[in-house]
């Protein structure tokens, strides 16, 4: 059957689609005819039903054509529906549009409801591999089904605006794309980019033939496919590594998925996926899998969590194998008080207080009151609120699938709201660190159980006396307080910070070096995460800031959200929370212990200067080892070896960037020298210890001889106990 002389599967699914043909009966006007040859041909009209809609950019070239192949021209698709398309690798399929230039993909922008389900079946797999990729409203990726069968399947957990692209892995196909429809279960389990497995290696068994009767003969089957053997033997699984030359897949793609442009790290684990599928369509291979890796580290299943780089950077995650927190530590986020019906603070709050005395500031249209509800700090939007952004951090709702993840899962927060429209006023501020300690204050009320935490991601210059007694009772009595260095760059002294006697915490960049607008001085304590908005370094497509709960009112009305927000502020309640998971395991933690444990260096990852310095304090908080010397034991965590970054990308400018390498776990760890598999990259010890390897190295490009276009690269540090590898990317440039 053909229409316009081509054959019909290069252009669309009918029979898949259910279209109707119109216009086929009668004499004259068209219809089925049988030719001389004795086969059929189609004349008339095709009409899809209204819940079908059509590839914009098929193969056929009298169809009408619009782009839809990368995320700026995706088309845009109803739900529920029924697409019918076709893509095809350069070369591959019928003749007509795309024959020779290949059409990859096929990008779709569509709004998916909770639970539902996308549906790929592949018309002609013999000819064709596709596979299916799902990314979020700005095309940042999300999900895949890689596998080789006919059918791809994946389900949306949320509601909300999606992009979804299918992909001609190879050769060319017509395909239909079913929003809404059951998952078909495909006879091979389905192979995923977003699982964790070790990029360019693939577990291989062979079977035995006369082919695979020999390791020289097994080491050629696997150079065939652009593989070297590792490890293993013929008669059991190998591990196979993908060859690469200059930083490529040996056998390299004629194009990559758009949703993973850009993010080296998933390109090297797409490769990896695509050597597994050429060696599954190999007779001569019984199976071939990821080398998928396992972690004993809890590691939370909230939705944006990949996205908060800042919690692996402290360790949080080995700490979390520890214990996730208590419900009887409490921390007071004194600030700009919170949205309380975020979804990701549901559960977290205890009663607080609004403690703004000045009615215009309040902005709220009263003074003190039980109420610590944040109305906004703007009187035309584009409120900050801060303090549902700090309060997230401290303790966000985590592992519910949804949102972000906090430090301490299961502590409490008390929101007190002291800052307003024009920030907040020192006497304010006081009468809710008295509330949070159990003195006597404004709002009439005195706690039984005063707070275990006091969080101050606030400040300013000015000592007082009052202030400076105030937080020394307050200290006497048990309380912690923590509290901003402040984001001045300066060395001026920033209070609360700067009293004695309160934590003082600056902020570090996603390279563990402080961040431009942090204070530093004699009165800094230790560091945190506080991120720097103004870069990318991971390639991951969002600003290095910090992710967590928050809102916005630019459009006249509030929405609850997240958002990404930088500055020592971010890095306290990360010390916060931290501190909230040493009180979970000794409630009786007093703050002489903790300045204590903070002075010995043993909850810190030393930075800059051998001890103490004045921008980085005792060092990086490290959530592993506060815990450990909070309970005073030996760590149940094995060692563990944590690099930061977990990747790189230096675009088309950067030429310099830092990588620390550091023990998350207990015990000894023994790191050996890091490979690169570019030519065009070098990693050299910065700063190491000699004995273990852990510290910070120098990844170095030269765009020297580079044409124009990406370089994907993977730099592989091995260690006594497992094994990173961090994804780097750049872009060649002319010269």
């Amino acid at each position: 059957m053909s229409v316009s002389g081509m054959p019909f599967w290069g252009i669309v699914p009918a029979c898949l689609l259910m279209l109707s043909l119109a216009g086929c009966g009668g004499s004259g006007g068209g219809g089925a005819q049988l030719a001389a040859s004795g086969a059929f041909l189609v004349s008339g009209t095709i009409t899809a039903a209204s819940s079908s809609a059509v590839d914009s950019d098929v193969n056929d070239p009298a169809a009408p054509f619009t782009d839809n192949s990368i995320l700026a021209t995706a088309q845009d698709i109803p739900n529920p529906v029924t697409v019918g398309g076709y893509v095809n690798q350069p070369g591959n399929g019928p003749a007509g549009r795309s024959q020779i230039i290949g059409d990859t993909s096929d990008v779709y922008r569509v709004t998916l409801a909770a639970n539902q389900t996308i549906t790929l079946t592949i018309a002609n797999s013999a000819d064709g591999d596709l596979d299916l990729f799902l990314g979020d409203a700005n095309g940042v990726f999300l999900d895949s089904s890689v596998g080789v069968g006919t059918t791809e399947s994946l389900t949306v957990a949320l509601a909300g605006d999606y992009m979804i692209e299918v992909f001609a892995h190879s050769g060319a196909s017509s395909y239909t794309l079913v929003l809404g429809q059951q998952i078909t279960t495909a006879a091979t389990p389905t192979l995923n980019v977003a699982d964790k497995f070790v990029s360019d290696e693939v577990v291989v068994k062979f079977r035995d033939t006369p082919a695979t009767r020999s390791m020289q003969s097994v080491a050629q089957l696997a150079a065939a496919h652009g593989m070297t053997t590792r490890a293993g033997a013929r008669a059991r699984a190998m591990l196979l590594g993908v060859r690469r030359q200059g930083g490529h897949f040996a056998q390299a793609a004629n194009a990559q998925p758009v949703l993973l442009t850009d993010n080296a790290t998933l390109l090297g684990k797409w490769e990896t996926m695509r050597a597994i599928k050429r060696l599954r369509r190999e007779a001569d291979v019984e199976y071939a899998e990821p080398n998928y890796i396992r972690h004993s580290t809890l590691v939370p299943l909230d939705q944006l969590y990949p996205l908060q780089w800042h919690y692996p950077m402290i360790n949080l995650p080995q700490a979390w194998d520890i214990t996730t927190g208590s419900s009887n530590v409490t921390v007071a986020v004194i600030d700009t008080g919170v949205l309380s019906a975020h979804p990701d603070l549901q559960g977290q709050l205890v009663p607080g207080f609004d403690f703004i005395s000045d009615t215009l500031n309040a902005n709220d249209g009263d003074g003190i009151d039980s109420d610590p509800f944040d109305p906004g700090d703007s009187g035309v939007g584009g409120s900050s609120y801060h303090g549902t952004h700090v309060a997230g951090t401290v303790a966000a709702a985590t592992n519910n699938t949804d949102g972000v993840s906090g430090s301490s899962w299961a502590t409490r927060i008390m929101p007190l709201r002291v800052l307003g429209l024009n920030g907040g006023t020192t006497y304010d501020i006081r009468q809710a660190v008295r509330y949070a300690a159990g003195l006597s204050n404004d709002s009439g009320t005195t706690l039984t159980q005063p707070v275990d935490i006091i969080n101050l991601s606030l400040g300013g210059g000015g000592f007082s006396q009052q202030e400076q007694d105030l937080f020394t009772l307050v200290r006497s009595q048990g309380t912690i307080v923590i509290a901003a260095a402040g984001n001045n760059a300066s060395s001026a002294p920033f209070y609360p910070g700067a009293y004695n006697g309160v934590v003082s915490v600056s902020a570090v960049d996603i390279n563990r070096q402080r961040a431009p607008y942090s204070n530093f001085s004699a009165f800094v304590d230790v560091a945190a995460p506080g991120g720097d908005a103004t870069q990318d370094v991971n390639g991951d497509g969002n600003p290095d800031a910090v992710l967590s709960t928050g809102g916005e009112d630019t459009g006249g009305s509030l929405q609850l959200n997240y958002r990404f927000l930088q500055g020592t502020s971010m890095a306290a309640p990360h010390v916060a929370g931290v501190v909230a998971l040493m009180k979970a395991v000794t409630p009786g933690l007093t703050p002489l212990q903790l300045d204590n444990l903070l002075a010995s260096g043993q909850i810190t990852q030393d930075l800059g200067p051998p001890g103490r310095d004045d921008e980085y304090g005792f060092g990086l908080i490290d959530a592993h080892l506060a815990v450990v010397a909070a309970q005073g034991g030996v760590s149940p965590v094995p060692p563990t070896l944590v690099a930061t970054p977990g990747a790189l990308n230096f675009g088309s400018l950067g030429t310099s960037a830092i990588l620390s390498v550091s023990n998350g776990g207990g015990g000894s760890l023994g790191v050996n020298a890091p490979t690169d598999n570019a030519a065009w990259l070098a990693v050299a010890a910065e700063n190491i210890d000699p004995v273990s390897g852990i510290g910070t190295y120098r990844v170095i490009v030269s765009r020297n001889g580079l044409a124009e276009g990406t370089y994907n690269a993977t730099i592989t540090f091995t260690s006594s106990a497992n094994t990173e590898q961090i994804g780097v990317i750049c872009r060649g440039r002319h010269l």
